[in-house]
């Protein structure tokens, strides 16, 4: 009878859809390894056995097999509801900060005070035309309340008139004076109105003046002025994570590997990497036994349990009976005769010293009970003071060794920033640029100390800030988070300059190898104070998962908001030096790869992190890609040196490459 509650083919190890000898070959190789007659009076082996006989009996038959097919491909068809993945999915609710377009339409009367420069054309024969190129001096218009409409559709009048007549081409300078009549009353406003349309426009009060013309364009307008909103959008998700169950194995050249499947977020699954299995000969007794005088030894099966395996001969004592040494005994009792000789002839005269303190405790035995007790008691309280002193002196060395400790930790220095603006030298007034610089000191983890400075255009981050809100990029799934920041990378990596200024600097001055510089560079962007960036508010109550509550709620908590895709880029990173995990890798990532390291950016949805990995020769956690070794690096805690990651983010199954450097491909 089929049990549709166990999965038959996880039972013997195999994939959905193998062929029928694939079933006979791992049923022969589970029997193997589980037969009960190995394992004699184990139930959990006996049990184990069971299970896989009923698996062979199912997937062997073709018509029960068929039947649980298809009873899994309808599982299958909606994976969220099905038993075999709830304990593999999560659902929460996720907050994301969208902007709104509201529009509010105006019609009017406007007034364009022009100036016309004469230009002459040219025509056929003798006919002359007279051309002015127009430039507008001032802008007005007057709006009736009872005018303005507010709807997120085009009214119908507007409709009509943008249809029929393309928007006025004159160079119009924004924002335009703007007079609402509103109940007896005019309030003035300056307005950016866009596609001004005005279907039959008018040139009144017309002068000229030595081939200039000075004059009004006014007629009925029609536009549209446009506020953006911030909205915040709850939506439910459901995501999968962790591994399937499913697990794949193969032989090469006598080594046994091994990969496991796992789920994406949006519940598609993927194969790990294939990983060596390191075996181990495992020796089981047989029962067998062979006896030769008083030694006997004893017969395993290996590993494959088709082979044996015969232990060495062990000694043993028969019941009651003591071995006689023998002749060896004998020259053992005449060697050490000699040496208790020697002892009492040379060494016991130079002892003679330590004979009062021996005879000391039969000398106090002879005295009187009273001088007794009196001594007794003297000594207990040398006993104490003795003990009170050292642990006085365990306790302040303590303290000390404390001190001493925090002493050794590296403690972030004070960052000086200023705002340098950038003059045109010809005209001291005109501003050209600002200047963002900051002056840092850090040490790295031997100890050294470095110090610089560096600085970034503020026209550079007004770009990179507008460039990130406009990227036609909806972040949804790992793979448009990856195109997400790549994008962002290449936006912002030619505006660095400053920085990598500062770092060519240390190292020409240092004389910093690979590795050292690459310490340098991480360190350096670990002593800056971590800041959560968050898409949404700062407000803890917009956000389900632990820590980021726990952290918005602790007393010093940093945090920068309503930032897209909850992400800084290496610009902005670096002029408000607020960044989180995703926010320094994406910095260390561009910087390391613009000094040719062959180096990756790792993220995990599974631990909600990112790293970054670096191909030098560290030793530590690794994460292996393409026959590279790429040592694995935390970025946001102070002093982490390479190869170190807390255990609860070190499975480096449930991390992946969102990133990589050209170096090896």
């Amino acid at each position: 009878m089929i049990n549709f509650s166990k999965d038959y083919y996880k039972i013997l190890e195999l994939e959905h859809g193998v062929l029928e000898d694939q079933i006979k070959l791992a049923y022969r190789k589970q029997v193997k390894r589980y037969h009960p007659d190995l394992y004699p009076g184990n139930i959990e082996f006996e049990n184990k056995i069971r299970e896989i006989n009923e698996a062979y009996e199912i997937l062997s038959n073709p018509d029960d097999r068929s039947i649980y097919d298809q009873y899994l491909k309808k599982e299958e068809k909606n994976p969220l509801t099905s038993s075999r993945y709830e304990k593999n999915t999560r659902t929460y609710t996720r907050t994301t900060t969208v902007d709104v377009e509201t529009r509010t339409y105006l019609k009017g009367v406007i007034f364009i005070k022009y100036r016309g420069f004469h230009v002459d054309a040219d025509a056929e024969n003798i006919l002359k035309e007279t051309f002015y190129r127009l430039n507008t001096t001032q802008i007005d218009a007057e709006v009736f309340f009872e005018n303005m409409y507010s709807s997120e559709q085009v009214p119908l009048e507007f409709k009509k008139v943008f249809d029929a007549h393309k928007p006025f081409d004159l160079n119009i300078k924004q924002p335009i004076n703007c007079q609402i009549h509103r109940e007896n009353k005019i309030e003035y406003y300056k307005l950016d109105v866009l596609d001004l349309t005005i279907p039959h426009p008018q040139i009144v009060n017309v002068t000229k003046h030595e081939g200039e013309s000075f004059g009004t364009l006014t007629g009925q307008f029609y536009g549209y002025i446009a506020r953006k909103e911030k909205h915040e959008l709850v939506t439910e998700v459901t995501e999968c994570f962790g591994e399937t169950g499913l697990k794949e194995e193969r032989e090469e050249n006598g080594r046994t590997a091994y990969r496991k499947q796992y789920f994406n977020t949006d519940c598609t699954t993927y194969w790990g990497q294939w990983v060596e299995e390191e075996l181990r000969d495992t020796y089981v007794p047989t029962g067998k036994t062979e006896t030769k005088g008083d030694y006997v030894r004893s017969t395993y099966y290996k590993s494959d349990y088709k082979t044996t395996y015969t232990g060495g001969w062990v000694y043993k004592q028969p019941a009651g009976i003591v071995k006689d040494n023998g002749c060896l005994g004998s020259v053992f009792g005449a060697i050490g005769s000699t040496f208790a000789i020697l002892f009492f002839l040379f060494l016991l005269p130079k002892l003679i010293f330590l004979l009062p303190f021996i005879l000391l405790p039969f000398l106090l035995n002879l005295l009187p009970i009273r001088f007794w007790n009196w001594f007794s008691s003297a000594v207990v309280w040398l006993i104490f003071g003795f003990y009170v002193f050292a642990l006085a002196s365990t306790i302040i060395n303590h303290k000390r060794n404390r001190v001493q400790e925090t002493a050794n930790i590296p403690k972030p220095r004070p960052i000086e920033s200023k705002l340098v603006p950038v003059i045109e030298k010809k005209s001291k007034d005109l501003r050209l640029d600002t200047l963002i610089t900051h002056t840092m000191s850090w040490d790295d983890y031997d100890g050294k100390t470095y110090s610089g400075s560096f600085y970034l255009s503020k026209n550079h981050l007004q770009k990179a800030h507008t460039y990130k809100n406009e990227l036609p990029i909806s972040v949804i799934d790992e793979r448009s988070y990856d195109e997400a920041i790549f994008s962002l990378k290449e936006f912002d990596k030619a505006s660095l300059g400053g920085l990598y200024k500062m770092f060519d600097s240390l190292r020409i001055s240092n004389k910093l190898p690979a590795d050292k510089f690459a310490e340098a560079i991480v360190s350096f962007v670990q002593t800056i104070p971590y800041t959560i960036i968050l898409p949404s508010s700062c407000n803890s109550k917009f956000y389900e998962d632990e820590f980021t509550t726990k952290y918005l709620s602790s007393k010093n908590a940093r945090c920068d908001g309503n930032e897209r895709f909850g992400i800084n880029t290496p610009v902005e990173f670096l002029s408000s030096l607020n960044g989180d995990c995703d926010t320094r890798t994406l910095l260390l990532y561009t910087v390391l790869d613009h000094y040719k390291y062959d180096v990756t950016l790792l993220s995990s949805d599974y631990y909600s992190h990112s790293i970054i990995g670096v191909n030098l020769p560290y030793d530590g956690v690794t994460y292996n890609y393409n026959n590279q070794r790429y040592i694995l690096w935390e970025t946001t805690a102070l002093n982490a040196k390479p190869g170190i990651l807390p255990n609860e983010i070190s499975n480096t199954d449930y991390w992946r490459i969102s990133l990589k450097s050209k170096k090896n491909e």
